[in-house]
């Protein structure tokens, strides 16, 4: 199998944007609380956070420094750190992307899932992954919760995805999540010491 291009992680974070695996699999019932809380995320709408990412598959496994600056539909991504690589800066939106790594050529796509399957041969749902990075479901689209005893989300399975909330901070009047595991296998998605700040 040919080696895999060296902006493997970047590519990945695209997608972008304290339960533990022992907590019983018990899918509980949708809230008032709930229902206030997702709408409350789902209004947030310009954000940042700082911390790490981890990517990992069958054959290998990568991980990097990662800031997310998202306003409204636009998205400015830094990746940098830990990879023989320089520094990495991903912008756009969901329908246009800019990838530019330190000494490289830009790369420029309409289609950030198009980039991703036509690199690595993966289908992401990276128009999904800012609803789910916030804490809640993408929205239109069926999904199965799990509620921990704050109606904050313990894990979530949407649109072939399992998402575990292993852990949340505080970020002024909210608390978002402060680490979170994404698996499609075979691929797992490791965000890490997020540190958030809500405008």
């Amino acid at each position: 199998m040919p080696a895999r291009p060296h902006f493997l992680l970047p590519v990945l974070a695209l997608l972008l944007l304290g339960a533990c695996s022992s907590t019983p699999q018990i899918d509980a019932p949708v809230t008032a609380n709930w229902e206030l809380r997702r709408a409350k995320l789902n209004a947030i709408t310009q954000w940042e956070f700082t911390g790490r990412i981890g990517v990992r598959d069958d054959q290998e496994s990568h991980s990097s420094r990662i800031r997310w600056r998202q306003n409204d539909r636009n998205f400015v991504i830094n990746l940098w750190g830990a990879l023989n690589i320089g520094a990495t800066e991903i912008s756009g939106n969901p329908e246009r992307v800019r990838l530019q790594q330190e000494g490289e050529e830009p790369l420029l796509t309409s289609s950030p899932e198009e980039l991703i399957r036509e690199q690595l041969g993966y289908e992401l749902p990276v128009s999904l992954l800012d609803s789910w990075i916030k804490g809640v479901p993408a929205p239109g689209l069926n999904h199965i919760p799990i509620f921990n005893e704050t109606d904050q989300l313990l894990q979530l399975q949407q649109a072939g995805w399992h998402i575990q909330y292993l852990g949340y901070t505080s970020a002024g009047l909210e608390t978002m999540p402060s680490r979170i595991r994404m698996e499609k296998a075979p691929l797992r998605l490791d965000f890490v010491r997020l540190n958030w700040t809500l405008e």
